[in-house]
């Protein structure tokens, strides 16, 4: 007998979100108004890391190397807001066919 794997409170979290903007889309238009909100302010963040690390004497050749990695907090938290947004679309959609 198999046993079942617990699920993190992250992932059980997104589960809900999903499940509730499939019954109701305004939750998904909410959700990832939220998201695109905190994308753009770690973003921000990532830009100030990225010059601080840059003019760092001891940093600032592997930022040239490694720079991007800062940005990838903000490009999936907008990823998750895009499929948010998509999911609310959806569920607009299919409740007011004419």
């Amino acid at each position: 007998m198999g046993r079942r794997r617990r699920k993190s409170t992250s992932e059980g979290l997104f589960d809900v979100l999903t499940d509730l903007t499939d019954m109701f889309w305004q939750v998904g238009g909410i959700v990832s108004a939220v998201l695109m909100l905190a994308s753009f302010w770690t973003a921000d963040w990532a830009v100030d890391q990225y010059i601080k690390a840059s003019t760092s004497p001891y940093l600032g050749s592997s930022v040239q190397i490694f720079g991007w990695v800062y940005f990838l907090l903000p490009l999936m938290i907008a990823a998750l807001a895009v499929i948010f947004g998509a999911k609310s679309y959806q569920t607009f959609a299919r409740d007011h066919r004419y």
